[in-house]
């Protein structure tokens, strides 16, 4: 019992004689991120992303591998009207970017979608996209 009160009296101290902590500010120029997608990659295999223009055109952005974290550009043709992200699993070799064998977004447009995160999961239906529309 007498531990428990030690414990519980350092614990105390140690709140009280904290400081205050303030918020770094930084300085210099900011550079901001553009026509860029995130994809997080938790699902099972590596997979490859696409982004699908108006017409419904694939451009292939690149892979992710099982586990990863990567930001692709998104071309300026593509970037400068309605799009979607296509993520197909690399795995098995019969699925092609044509089928629906995969997972895509909804409708993006970089005029009001300032950073798009695609958040994949080892259940693909599971899988979540993040907007920040500013």
């Amino acid at each position: 019992m007498k531990a428990m009160h030690r414990v519980a009296l350092t614990l105390g101290l140690v709140f009280i004689s904290a400081g205050s902590i303030e918020a770094a500010e930084a300085f210099g120029p900011v550079e901001e991120v553009a026509n860029e997608v995130y994809v997080v990659n938790n699902h099972l295999s590596d997979v490859r992303v696409y982004a699908e223009d108006a017409s419904g055109r694939l451009h292939r952005l690149g892979r992710v591998s099982r586990g990863r974290l990567k930001s692709f550009e998104i071309p300026s043709e593509v970037a400068g009207s309605d799009f979607r992200i296509k993520v197909f699993p690399s795995n098995p070799l019969w699925a092609s970017p044509a089928a629906d064998f995969g997972i895509k977004t909804g409708v993006l447009d970089f005029e009001t979608d300032h950073q798009v995160t695609v958040w994949l999961e080892a259940d693909l239906a599971q899988s979540k996209v993040e907007i920040d529309r500013g």
